[in-house]
């Protein structure tokens, strides 16, 4: 009986929500859902297809490979060394996870009480402190302060020699490069993983003190060694991306530094000198930095249209396990999260399109003055993405959280890019003063030295950089980020002055 009681309850209810007005309802909802998928697919691709154009006319191509670094055989890879490939250690094994991982002062002795480097005003040498060094480690003693520095460092636990190894092959990139980990991660982007370098900073800044030291004490083949290593390790860490562009940044910068200290002292031959040049003019900061742009729009481009066709991974990474600590909050943290699995594609293909457009903006037009405007437009982008992340807009909100703030990084790549050619042109100089007993009063009496190398200023195409005589030395100068040049005034021009020391 309570069977029987309960079937006649049911079809009450049923009949009671079902009926034809039901019926209709749910027919009229279904088909106004339906033709908004439609009409959000149908919008949505017209958005992509507008900037998958403009990113092919600004970048040349939309496939994120175009632009990757290419595999690069061991014979020709400067980091095909034993010295790296004894550090590479596997962190992650369920991800694929690697990191170099070198000894923490690596190349110090135990015990060994760093110098400390004097500030300097713009432009000029920031130099060794060696008066304040020896005092540390317990008086001067008779002999040269520089002479015990360089015999305390040696030859770095005998790492140096063997990371000399190789400079003279053609490439440096980091392995396993991208192709490699896109490759082991079976095409999925959110799974490749390239390795990076623990610690990496302080251990060029450990080869920058022994750089320091060597030219300090006139070791001319540990000087030009060094200093070859240093520039092939910040080369082989520009990967592409953002990440693959500030850390050969940082790294090119503490090379610079040591080699304006460096330079000043008589450690080098014509021949070294030579070598140095053409290291240095085979890598260009800002082309770098503009070629990392790109490669990040188009990777996290291939990144969320990766999604598209793969809603089960998202799924995984959208968890419905919420960590808010409202009940309404996590209510609609899980309704955002939910309808980016289960919405239109439409909705995929704007937050692509939105992401690819302000990164676009970011990145500028071509050319090689493009950073002198790109501080505006960066900021504009910044507004434009924080007032499409201020609520859950399932058209916008992934794009928007993937757009990086850039910052003033390009206008750091231009200024590495004009003390680089600076150093181009110190070394020309050197060769001049070995050669002619002093610096000489303008750049033409180097011209042929500096043929092959474009040396021109990074703030204005085509206009050479500005040089000035001293009485201990010279000057070099560029406009800046203003692009006026103010007769290599501080604060105002961008500088690079060398002070010899005989």
């Amino acid at each position: 009986m309570n069977s029987w009681y309960s079937i006649r309850f049911a079809r009450w209810i049923w009949s009671l929500v079902w009926n034809r007005r039901t019926a209709w309802i749910m027919v009229c909802l279904v088909s106004l859902i339906t033709l908004y998928y439609q009409w959000e697919n149908w919008r949505s691709a017209r958005e992509l297809a507008v900037v998958r154009q403009r990113m092919v006319e600004r970048l040349g191509t939309d496939d994120p490979l175009t632009l990757m670094l290419p595999k690069v055989a061991d014979e020709d890879n400067y980091f095909a060394n034993p010295v790296f490939e004894a550090w590479l250690r596997v962190t992650q094994p369920e991800r694929g996870q690697m990191k170099y991982t070198p000894p923490s002062n690596a190349l110090l002795p135990p015990g060994f009480i760093q110098p400390e480097i004097l500030d300097s005003a713009d432009g000029e040498i920031e130099r060794l402190d060696l008066d304040a060094w020896m005092k540390k480690r317990g008086g001067q003693g008779s002999e040269p302060a520089a002479t015990v520095l360089a015999r305390e460092l040696g030859d770095g636990n005998g790492l140096l020699p063997k990371l000399a190894e190789g400079l003279n092959k053609p490439l440096s990139v980091i392995k396993p490069g991208p192709r490699e980990a896109l490759e082991a991660a079976g095409d999925n982007p959110w799974n490749a993983v390239i390795p990076n370098f623990h610690g990496l900073n302080d251990f060029q800044r450990q080869l920058g003190l022994h750089l320091r030291s060597a030219a300090l004490a006139g070791d001319t083949a540990k000087t030009a060694s060094t200093a070859l290593i240093m520039l092939r390790i910040s080369e082989g860490t520009a990967r592409g991306g953002m990440i693959g562009c500030l850390v050969p940044l940082a790294l090119h910068e503490i090379s610079f530094d040591a080699l304006h200290e460096a330079l000043s002292h008589p450690a080098w031959t014509p021949e070294s000198l030579g070598r140095l040049q053409v290291r240095l003019g085979q890598f260009d900061d800002l082309q770098q930095y503009q070629s990392a742009h790109g490669q990040e729009i188009l990777g996290m481009f291939f990144q969320l249209a990766y999604w598209r066709s793969h809603r089960a991974e998202m799924a995984a990474l959208f968890t419905s396990r919420s960590t808010q600590p409202w009940v309404w909050d996590r209510l609609v943290e899980n309704f955002f999260n939910g309808g980016m699995v289960q919405g239109p594609v439409g909705w995929h293909d704007a937050n692509v399109a939105f992401y690819a457009d302000c990164m676009l903006e970011q990145l500028g037009p071509a050319g090689s003055e493009a950073w002198l405007t790109a501080g505006p437009r960066c900021e504009a982008v910044l507004m434009r993405s924080r007032a499409a992340n201020s609520w859950p807009n399932p058209r916008r909100l992934l794009g928007a959280i993937a757009i990086p703030n850039v910052g003033n990084i390009s206008e750091t790549a231009a200024k590495n890019l004009f003390r680089r050619r600076c150093l181009i042109i110190a070394c020309a100089l050197e060769k001049h003063r070995l050669k002619n007993g002093g610096f000489p009063t303008s750049l033409e009496a180097v011209k042929e030295d500096l043929k092959l190398y474009t040396i021109t200023d990074p703030a204005r195409t085509g206009m050479p950089l500005e040089y000035r005589l001293e009485p201990a030395g010279y000057l070099l100068w560029s406009a800046g980020p203003d692009a006026k040049d103010d007769g290599g005034a501080t604060d105002k021009d961008w500088l690079w002055r060398m002070q010899w020391a005989p």
